[in-house]
């Protein structure tokens, strides 16, 4: 696990995600350096706000900048098809650790999770898990998604008994020791084929939701899944 308080880290990506993440970084004490390649007055509005929190943004760079990754501990991820990013690839290049912002969340949740993932129908059973806790008097929330990012549950987590996540494969390509207490597997279709070199590459990003399961933990597996 990662401790953030007086680490230097750039973030990458300055979406819905990626500004979770970074609020989330700047209260855990973390020095944070943020970019991104767009620079549209909506996110111009938001670099104002995340700078008052003490964030250093830089928008408009599509390529890495030595200066900005000089002394960098670590990089949190924030965008999809990450083998195109020449920021990671620079990070990797000066052995930086690369997460992404589901593992930034997670490595900071303070309650069990049940992780839900698959081609299709991730979010509408994330949901009505959601609900069905709620139903069993469960204190729950539905996070992972854009409008519901992971790092912003982290500071109600302590009052949750589980939070219910629809992750998507990008989310679990970079992390590292994310673990669901139970985590479910929908169904697996072609799908983002400019980013996967193959079907396998894709089964093996949506796979890593197990990595680290335990004995104690619960894999549940659509059977379509298995065809």
């Amino acid at each position: 696990m990662f401790k953030l308080n007086g680490k230097r880290v750039l973030l990458v990506g300055l979406g819905a995600r990626g500004r979770a993440a970074c609020r989330l970084l700047c209260d855990s004490g973390a020095s944070v350096v943020a970019v991104d390649r767009k620079d549209t007055t909506a996110l111009q509005t938001e670099a104002k706000r995340l700078a008052k929190l003490g964030a250093e943004v830089h928008l408009g760079l599509a390529k890495p900048d030595a200066k900005l990754l000089s002394g960098v501990d670590l990089g949190v991820i924030s965008v999809g098809g990450i083998r195109e990013t020449e920021w990671v690839r620079a990070l990797r290049k000066r052995d930086v650790p690369v997460i992404g912002e589901l593992e930034l969340g997670y490595q900071q949740l303070r309650c069990l999770n049940i992780a839900v993932t698959g081609t299709n129908g991730k979010t509408s059973a994330a949901k009505l898990i959601e609900q069905v806790l709620l139903g069993a008097q469960r204190e729950t929330r539905l996070a992972g998604k854009v409008d519901c990012p992971v790092c912003d549950a982290v500071t109600d987590s302590k009052e949750l008994d589980y939070l219910t996540l629809a992750v998507n494969s990008f989310q679990l390509e970079l992390t590292q020791f994310f673990q669901p207490t139970v985590a479910v597997l929908m169904n697996i279709e072609q799908d983002h084929q400019d980013h996967y070199q193959g079907m396998a590459e894709y089964v093996k990003a949506k796979a890593r939701m197990f990595a680290n399961q335990q004995p104690f933990d619960w894999a549940i597996v659509q059977s379509e899944a298995l065809a």
